[in-house]
């Protein structure tokens, strides 16, 4: 269900009351009265809302009431949007008005002492509530007699939050709430016992109050660790607090008592500690162990399948790079219109990860193939996958390539690299160079054949990749090119990567005349990207005292003579790297035909001058770009420095020098938001949320959920974490000289597959 298929919450509630159409029940397995208490402060149309869609649920249930308390709001009209709404339903709403604010506590305390034999529920004026909502949580708040408090499942909710656990998540692919509750309501899991409840929408059996006291006013007066406190209070009393996976809360976590948040949230955390010793240990406890995992994975493969948009599983690497980005970047282009999943491999011994959805902190399985395939067929059916997107399939066991096949659905593939032409992903030489063309007989040692196999049976092994494929995505036509003649393609497209963030068609700015110009290069320079060239032309520049300084926003395979290198950087920070590091020119330096170069988009998004070989895709992106200079990539570093001279020069005359014209492109702009949809639609069936049971959810996920997907890097990547920090110091720069390049790159692989920037941020946040 989308938004536009939904009935506005408040014309919904009005008219259920209208009507007198609601059916009162009381919940099961008690008699006691409950009242909900909703404090009120700040924003008048989204406490509405709240109120509203609170109302129907409140109504089903005979023995509800629901108590609004006006804190001392600071907003024009809120006593009286709350007096409004209550006149609607006089026996059932009330309201109250502080003279002066009392923060959330007193408030709250106030509500209970009001209602003093009710059972209660704390609700928050920023959550959005299910139609049925509070009958269902109290039939759970009394599934077991020792129960103090009961919270429901929520996008925003710390140990609550659903999909992704301890994140503020927004609403799952723009759904309503009722839409997304809807798979909760029709199978029952079983609750799951944590250390503390969640304010936001919080049942409190009237009992353990007599029991163990109200909120305590005296440690938290303003908020923030009162229920912690209380529910710990609970505990200690031999009382359960549960989460509950079968009701879903929208929280939009807007609303505060106070403004300062954060000095309020630092001090209740000492109190508690002072208070209940063991409180922080039992909650790390609980993250680690994560009880509600299972359920959160039940509950988002049900959503998921219910949900009629396509689902795509992309199947990667895990290397991270530009195939990383790409993926990432289709997520953000599709939107919530498009549903995410992916398979990359899992450390060694062929298992693989499942990641249910794209964020890293989306909730992911493991599985051992070839052992465990149809476990993960399982999974994926259940999931509804609709495509598959094949990025990489180095590390990944064969059987992968028979996914589409046995799911029964479409495939697409997109080239990065030149991988699955021999196994050699930049073509290039032994000296870390692309001779110009393509050959069985080129020969990397750093490359070594997949499985001993010759390049003629690698492509072979690969042939229902390319033989079936809906769609081989070509990021650039020079990279259709090279494949064309060595590997037979079918439904062959060149589609650019599409691009959100950044502006790839601005203009050039304005170039001024200096007496000193920085060169800058972007990104982790290999051997193949151009590393060593890079250091011959800083070289070449200082021995004649040309006025240009090279500096990498990055880092190099190696130390790298009198070149500045800032350190490896997250890709949304390097469009400020540029600008902070005040770059007059940018330089690609690579060896290898590059088939796309997200680089290359944030040197175009920066409008500065560049400079790039005349190789892969640089040709067709930069095709008539003015301040622009294209050189062979075979051009030696003294000859390469004059044109760096001359192009400088050219620029501060102002005049007008473009890349030439690339007449061979055959980019198809339009193609994901056309074809690429059409494929990923092709196949999808959408299952009915009424007609699920607890049985559609194989067991071999639910088993799956218990195993850790954490790789165990522990002493390698530190060990790999001294290596590299001694190794880029300038004063171990003879370690390039005496220990080959290829020797470097098996020990870094030994160690971790992860990329080095990632280990090393890891570890500096350690």
């Amino acid at each position: 269900m989308n938004k536009a298929d939904t009935i506005n919450p408040v014309d919904q509630a009005t008219a259920t009351a209208e009507s007198g159409t609601a059916t009162s029940v009381s919940p099961k397995g008690s008699n006691q009265p409950i009242a909900v208490i909703l404090p009120a402060y700040r924003d008048v149309e989204m406490t509405k809302r709240c109120i509203c869609t609170a109302m129907p649920g409140i109504l089903a249930v005979a023995n509800a009431r629901l108590l609004l308390i006006n804190d001392a709001s600071p907003d024009a009209g809120m006593q009286t949007m709350l007096e409004d709404l209550a006149s609607q339903w006089p026996d059932r709403c009330s309201v109250l008005k502080n003279d002066h604010n009392l923060g959330f506590v007193k408030t709250v305390n106030r509500g209970l002492a009001y209602f003093g034999r009710h059972d209660v529920v704390l609700l928050n004026s920023d959550v959005i509530v299910p139609k049925d909502w509070l009958g269902r949580l109290a039939d759970e708040a009394y599934s077991k007699p020792n129960i103090a408090t009961l919270t429901p499942l929520s996008n925003n909710a710390t140990i609550c939050s659903f999909p992704n656990f301890l994140q503020q998540n927004a609403q799952p692919f723009n759904l309503e709430v009722d839409a997304i509750d809807i798979v909760f309501r029709h199978t029952k899991l079983p609750c799951v016992e944590a250390p503390t409840g969640v304010g936001f929408c919080m049942y409190i059996r009237r009992s353990c109050l007599d029991q163990i006291g109200y909120l305590n006013e005296e440690k938290f007066g303003r908020g923030y660790g009162e229920e912690n406190d209380l529910c710990q209070r609970a505990l200690a009393a031999g009382w359960l607090n549960l989460i509950s996976p079968n009701l879903y809360a929208f929280h939009e976590g807007n609303v505060s008592f106070s403004s300062d948040k954060q000095a309020l949230v630092d001090r209740a955390m000492q109190v508690i500690d002072e208070l209940h010793p063991n409180y922080h240990a039992d909650v790390q406890r609980f993250i680690k162990a994560d009880p509600l995992k299972t359920a959160r994975v039940a509950r988002y493969i049900q959503l998921l399948s219910a949900t009629a948009i396509p689902k795509v599983l992309h199947v990667s690497h895990a290397i991270g790079g530009g195939v990383g980005q790409h993926v990432d970047e289709l997520v953000q282009y599709f939107g919530p219109h498009v549903a995410h999943v992916l398979l990359a491999p899992h450390g060694d011994n062929n298992r693989i990860c499942i990641s249910l959805g794209m964020d890293r902190h989306a909730d992911k399985l493991v599985y051992d193939i070839p052992s465990e395939y149809a476990d993960l067929l399982e999974l994926l059916k259940a999931l509804g996958v609709s495509a598959v997107h094949f990025h990489h399939t180095i590390g990944l066991h064969s059987k992968m390539l028979d996914l589409p096949h046995d799911l029964g659905v479409a495939h697409l593939l997109t080239v990065h690299d030149f991988y699955w032409l021999s196994g050699n992903p930049t073509l290039t030489n032994e000296n870390g160079q692309y001779p110009g063309f393509y050959s069985d007989k080129l020969h990397n040692p750093l490359y070594p054949s997949p499985e001993g196999l010759t390049p003629e049976d690698f492509r072979a092994s690969l042939s229902k990749l390319f033989n079936n494929a809906a769609s081989v995505i070509f990021p650039s036509t020079a990279t259709k090119l090279i494949f064309t003649g060595v590997v037979p393609l079918k439904n062959s497209v060149v589609a650019p990567h599409p691009e959100i963030v950044r502006n790839v068609n601005r203009p050039p700015i304005g170039f001024t005349k200096k007496a000193g110009y920085t060169i800058g290069v972007l990104g982790a320079l290999s051997l193949e990207k151009g590393a060593d060239l890079l250091e011959e032309l800083s070289l070449i520049a200082r021995s004649r005292d040309l006025p240009f300084k090279f500096k990498l926003l990055g880092y190099a395979y190696r130390p790298l003579k009198t070149i500045e290198t800032t350190g490896p950087y997250a890709s949304n920070e390097l469009s400020n790297l540029i600008k902070q590091h005040e770059l007059d020119v940018i330089f690609f330096p690579a060896q290898w035909p590059e088939t796309y170069s997200y680089t290359l988009s944030y040197a175009l998004d920066s409008g500065l001058p560049i400079i790039a070989p005349n190789l892969g895709a640089f040709a067709e992106r930069l095709s008539c770009r003015a301040n622009t200079l294209l050189f062979n990539h075979l051009t030696s570093a003294s000859e390469l420095i004059e044109h760096f001279i001359a192009f400088i020069d050219e620029l501060g005359a102002d005049a007008n020098i473009s890349a030439p014209r690339f007449e061979e492109d055959e980019s198809k702009h339009d193609y994901y938001d056309q074809a690429y949809l059409e494929i990923v639609k092709r196949d999808l069936i959408v299952s009915e949320p009424e007609n699920q049971t607890i049985l559609s959810i194989p067991n071999a996920v639910l088993r799956n959920t218990q195993i850790s997907v954490e790789i165990k890097h522990g002493w390698r990547e530190t060990v790999l974490s001294i290596l590299w920090h001694l190794y880029t110091r300038p004063s171990m720069r003879w370690m390039s000289r005496v220990i080959p390049y290829d020797i470097l790159r098996s020990i870094k692989r030994l160690l971790s597959r992860r990329p080095i920037h990632d280990i090393i941020k890891s570890h500096a946040r350690e």
